[in-house]
């Protein structure tokens, strides 16, 4: 049995689902009468929670008010998004591996956790996790490394014997400062961007066959 574990963002890695937050996003700024563009994501919504993302736009809106609307807005993308859901290409062969051989799992996000429960179970794969974290449980989101901390204590492994499977630099950030071994799909960023902060770089899942972590 193996003596680590292996800790999955969800957003851009469990699922390639980005497109469909940028759709909801944009949807859902047409509808608050914010100045969102496309070519903004990268720098003011991706990484961050959506009351990170709205404060921007409403520095002055109260917590309470900034949770509703991140709410709704992460409704609104369920809806648009359950008809196309689908996971990651080689995510179930790789959560299959990784069971089998006895390592542990974890998913940690920075999404709410109902989008949390959507995605595991639209995709059926609830049962391969020992552990699920969601923004809720530390005190303060990615980039800080809280989550990932937290995820590896649920798991019972250090966190420098851990993986953590991301798609933005911000969540990159977070699981190198936990102490964590960084692992980048290219789901999200370019791959340049991405090996600034790692050297562990994939494409897809299907590069993480075999005796995988003996390379990584």
């Amino acid at each position: 049995m193996q003596k680590f574990g292996v800790v999955f963002d969800m957003d851009g890695v469990i699922i390639n689902n980005n497109d469909w937050h940028v759709k909801s996003w944009l949807a859902f700024a047409d509808r608050l009468q914010i100045d969102l563009k496309e070519e903004e994501f990268h720098t003011k919504v991706f990484g961050k929670t959506n009351e990170q993302i709205l404060e921007i736009f409403f520095p002055d809106a109260s917590w309470a008010q900034l949770q509703t609307w991140a709410l709704e807005k992460e409704a609104l993308y369920r809806e648009m998004y359950r008809p196309y859901f689908k996971l990651a290409d080689g995510l179930l062969d790789f959560l299959k591996q990784l069971k089998d051989k006895g390592i542990g799992i974890a998913v940690a996000s920075n999404a709410p956790l109902v989008n949390i429960d959507f995605a595991l179970d639209e995709g059926e794969i609830r049962p391969y996790f020992d552990a699920i974290l969601y923004p809720g449980m530390v005190s303060n989101p990615k980039p800080a490394p809280d989550i990932y901390l937290k995820a590896c204590e649920l798991l019972g492994y250090p966190a420098q014997t851990c993986y953590v499977i991301e798609d933005s630099p911000p969540g990159l950030k977070a699981a190198v400062a936990a102490g964590c071994k960084a692992i980048a799909i290219t789901s999200t960023f370019p791959k340049p961007e991405l090996q600034l902060l790692t050297p562990r770089v994939i494409d897809h899942f299907a590069e993480l066959g075999g005796d995988w972590w003996e390379r990584f």
